[in-house]
Parts: C-alpha cells; sequence; structure tokens
C-alpha cells in the first residue's frame, strides 16, 4: 500500500513548473513505495518505469523541441527529479532522471556536433537508449587530471583505451559520457589540457562491464569497465577535443543540481514519514509527537531541508540565466547531502526499532541517502572548493 505523506516544503514555482510536478505524482501513481522496495530488495532495474517515464515524455526535458524534447532548463529538471523522489521513488526514481536528463539531453544539446544531436537526441527523448557516465578510475578517484584512460586519434576518430569504476547502470547503458586523455599531460600546459569528452557506445565495441553489489541505489547496480580498444567516431567528441574541462565544468554543475534534488526529495519523504509516524505511535497513552524529544529534531531538520531547497532553486536559475553557479550549485550540494541524511537517520530514530524493518522503507531511504556525503564527490572536496573559491583560501590539495 502507498504511504499517505504530509508534504511540506513547496516553494513558489512557474506555472509549468507546477504542471511538471502533477505530472510526475501522476506518473510515481502507478510506482508507489512498494515498487520501489521489491525493484531495491531484488536489485532489479525499474524497467517498466523507465519505460513509462519516456512515454510520458520527461526525458526529454532538457533536449531543444526540434529534437523531439521539452527545451526547459534545469531547474525543470530539478523539480521533475526532486518530485520522483520524494513520491516515494528515492534516489532511484530520480538518478534514472539524471542519467537521461544530464549526461544525455543537456550535455548533447548543449555540445554535441549536429551529427550526434540528431543520431542520440530523439532516441534518447523516446527511451531508446540509456545514458551513463564514465568518469572515476581506481587510481584517479575524483581527481579528474590524473585520468589514465587514452584515446588515441586514428582514421576519422579515437581508439579508447582504459578503465573506469564506479559507473551507475554501465552494464545496461548504450551510450556514455566518457572522460579520455587525448594528449598526455604537459607540465608546460594547464592540468586540464588534454582531456576529451565523448560519447563511447558500448554495444559490440569491445567494452566489458563487471558489476559492483554496494550499499546504495541497489535497483541500479554500479559497475566496473574494462575499455579494450573501443571506437568513438570524432562526430562523438563534446566540445573541443583537448578542451573536456570546459565541458565537464557544466556538466559538473548540473549533476550537483541535480543530486541536490533527488537528496532532497528523499528527504523530504523521510521526514514525511516519520512525521506521520509521530502522529500515529501511541506509547504511554500519547502520541510519541507530543514529545518534545521527537519535535525538535523533526523541526530542525524540517528548516534544513527548507534552507537547502531554497538554495538549490537560487542555483538552478543562475545555471539556466547561463551565469556562474559553481559556488551555489556546490553550496547546495553540500547542504543538501547532510540534511537529507540528517532526515532519513532521524526517521529511523522515530520509528525506533520499526526503522531498521524493511518494509517501512525508512531503512532503505537512509542506506540510499548516505551516499550524497560520498558521491558524485565527497563533501570534503566540496569544502575544498568553497573554501578556494568562495574565499579565496590557498589550496589544500
Amino acid at each position: 500500500m502507498r504511504n499517505t505523506l504530509i508534504y511540506v516544503i513547496d516553494l513558489p514555482e512557474s506555472e509549468d513548473l507546477v504542471l511538471l510536478r502533477r505530472q510526475a505524482q501522476e506518473l510515481m501513481r502507478s510506482y508507489p513505495v512498494d515498487y520501489w522496495r521489491e525493484k531495491d530488495r531484488n536489485r532489479e532495474f525499474p524497467k517498466e518505469y523507465f519505460e513509462a517515464a519516456a512515454r510520458q515524455g520527461f526525458f526529454g526535458i532538457t533536449v531543444p523541441e526540434e529534437y523531439g524534447g521539452l527545451g526547459m532548463g534545469m531547474e525543470a529538471a530539478c523539480a521533475a527529479m526532486n518530485e520522483v523522489s520524494r513520491q516515494g521513488g528515492g534516489l532511484p526514481a530520480g538518478d534514472v532522471l539524471m542519467r537521461q536528463l544530464v549526461f544525455g539531453g543537456l550535455a548533447i544539446s548543449r555540445f554535441g556536433t549536429k551529427e550526434a544531436k540528431e543520431k542520440y537526441l530523439q532516441a534518447l527523448v523516446e527511451g531508446k537508449i540509456l545514458m551513463a557516465i564514465a568518469h572515476t578510475e581506481p587510481n584517479a578517484g575524483v581527481n579528474t587530471f590524473a585520468i589514465e584512460t587514452k584515446a588515441v586519434k586514428k582514421d576519422g576518430g579515437f581508439v579508447v583505451r582504459g578503465q573506469k569504476v564506479w559507473i551507475t547502470l554501465g552494464h545496461l547503458a548504450d551510450l556514455v559520457l566518457l572522460i579520455a586523455r587525448t594528449t598526455p599531460t604537459d607540465p608546460a600546459q594547464p592540468k586540464a589540457h588534454g582531456l576529451t569528452v565523448m560519447l563511447l557506445e558500448t554495444r559490440g565495441n569491445n567494452v566489458r562491464a563487471f558489476p559492483i553489489k554496494g550499499m546504495s541505489m541497489r535497483p541500479l547496480t554500479s559497475t566496473q569497465f574494462y575499455i579494450e580498444d573501443a571506437w568513438v567516431p570524432e562526430e562523438n567528441v563534446l566540445g573541443e577535443v583537448d578542451k573536456g574541462w570546459d565541458v565537464l565544468k557544466h556538466v559538473f554543475n548540473a549533476e550537483r543540481l541535480s543530486t541536490s534534488s533527488i537528496a532532497l526529495g528523499c528527504g523530504e519523504y523521510a521526514l514525511s514519514a516519520a512525521v506521520r509516524y509521530a502522529r500515529e505511535r501511541v506509547v504511554f497513552g500519547r502520541p510519541i509527537g507530543s514529545n518534545q524529544g521527537i519535535q525538535f529534531p523533526l523541526a530542525q531538520v524540517y528548516a534544513e531541508l527548507y534552507a537547502a531547497k531554497l538554495l538549490l532553486q537560487h542555483a538552478a536559475r543562475l545555471f539556466d540565466s547561463g551565469r556562474d553557479c559553481a559556488v551555489e550549485a556546490n553550496a547546495a550540494s553540500l547542504l543538501s547531502a547532510r540534511a537529507s541524511f540528517a532526515a532519513a537517520d532521524r526517521a529511523v530514530q522515530t520509528y525506533g526499532g520499526m526503522g531498521f524493518a524493511e518494509d517501512n522503507d525508512v531503512e532503505r531511504f537512509f542506506r540510499d541517502v548516505r551516499l550524497f556525503k560520498t558521491g558524485p564527490v565527497p563533501e570534503e572536496m566540496v569544502l575544498n572548493f568553497l573554501a578556494t573559491r568562495a574565499l579565496g583560501l590557498p589550496r589544500s590539495f
């Protein structure tokens, strides 16, 4: 049975975004919380949800109308990701949208060649292509400039060889946003020089994927890639060769906004579940929610979620206006990760022993939102960025 939740954090939004949220709510009525519980339990990809989201146009939010999309921006994408997450779909429901909307629609629309746009965007909107991103490597970690995967120019394209890790949905993805080194590092050049972003087709292209069973996001699964002389045609390069960092900065800002939206949706779900339980659960002759020991932590979580959501909205509007939003997007990701984890942790505590039961779902949200404090980038690295970029302090790494 679907949980009846109390949605407490709704910000002023345009009529288009309000309508988009309503459409997301309608979509999620067919995929209630017990659907996601079973997908989590079985580590099974939510194929039915993916196909329904495609049919209803959600994968086209960031794709221009000429390619079958809606031609909307990141604020709209964030609204959709937030809504499906807080409607009970949690991290997996929101993350599926992020793969398509950011690593697919936004990246290809803004940086792709005419050939790539024509080849991939319409198929992406229709759900015929599943996207992933291959950035992290075993040795480089989150240090993009230390990437070792190589792409060697040859006969109108590139031959790619290397290893990637923690690729969500890598085992199912048809198309991967890949970051590779096309020119060796040179002390005389900026650290970012020599990196190139390209679209790698995985089917029959010398790409082997091995699943990594993890604590979070179990329906989607992360993988490790072994790329052995895979072929990427030159029209699949996004932006300019050797100047991939210009593309990545844009994509990473959009990713920060996306994960913030999903985290906040998860936090709102967890808070609403805890509030409902606190109202209904009677101990010593009265609802546990009448005790300040229960009330105050929930009120604190509400305030933290609200503040993070306001910052996210501001950052998304900066992004859509074409202004630099790196500081705001990173700050939003930090606060959203912390607020959502606090909400899930407090939900488990409010439920008491029952918070550890799978059928109450808060344990699943607790497992999933822990990811946001570590990935896609650790909060320590976010703090490093804010210290240097916003405060002007010396680099610590």
